[in-house]
């Protein structure tokens, strides 16, 4: 017939289904307990009417609910959501969840702005909880000045160029603490978009007003490309 299960100090029989909270249904397989959510647990990407989704606690609701979080400040923890929770175990021991974790890590998304200080963002679960968080860093594709392409025939395209002065990046009102020589991406002479290709992420350290430090992830680019898949609307690239 197969073997019980044992729960939480409850003996259930081969076949027996039941609630060990509001949240989860499970079923007694031949002395294994298999569980399902009963709750939604879909991952809710963000939108433009909605950058910064959330999942609250409802009082007198068991389920949690995702609402819009207006802050644009979030760079981690804001953005949590089910990939797998340590409370799916149903007790059994699970020192490090991050052992049943399949990493998840998207693309980062192309640069805000086309000159000038913008930001990208990406969803991770890499960490220790294995939770699906939204991430940004900083980014600059190149500075806002008027940079025509070369118009010599048969010039190749300038796809990267490095800074010949070291410069402080500026955010909000802040100063970065270090200079910097960064690689900008160039422009392309024969009407392609140029746009970064291989990047890596720095932490960078900001002085503002007051005294206050500010430390953000920013992205510095290796290398540029050019292409004809051009973000819509936008001339500057």
């Amino acid at each position: 017939e197969g073997d019980n299960c044992v729960f939480d100090g409850m003996i259930y029989r081969n076949g027996e289904t039941f609630q060990p909270s509001c949240k989860y249904q499970c079923t007694c397989r031949d002395g294994q307990i298999g569980c399902l959510p009963r709750c939604n647990l879909d991952l809710l990407l963000p939108g433009p009417d909605c950058p910064f989704p959330r999942k609250i606690e409802v009082p007198g609701e068991c389920c949690e609910k995702w609402i819009c979080d207006p802050k644009d400040e979030v760079i981690l923890g804001g953005f949590a959501m089910a990939a797998y929770r340590q409370e799916a175990t149903l007790g059994i021991d699970v020192s490090d969840s991050s052992a049943n974790c399949i990493e998840q890590t998207t693309e980062w998304s192309a640069c805000s702005k086309s000159c000038g200080m913008g930001f990208s963002t990406r969803v991770t679960n890499r960490n220790q909880q294995c939770e699906m968080v939204k991430q940004t860093r900083l980014c600059m594709i190149r500075p806002c000045e008027n940079e025509e392409p070369s118009d010599k025939k048969g010039k190749k395209c300038i796809r990267t160029k490095k800074s010949l002065k070291a410069v402080r990046f500026e955010y909000k009102n802040c100063t970065s603490m270090q200079t910097y020589k960064p690689r900008y991406c160039g422009l392309c002479n024969d009407g392609r978009c140029c746009t970064p290709h291989n990047t890596k992420t720095i932490q960078v350290e900001f002085r503002c007003p007051q005294g206050k430090v500010l430390k953000k992830p920013m992205m510095l680019i290796n290398t540029c490309v050019c292409h004809n898949n051009c973000p819509q609307s936008n001339n500057a690239f």
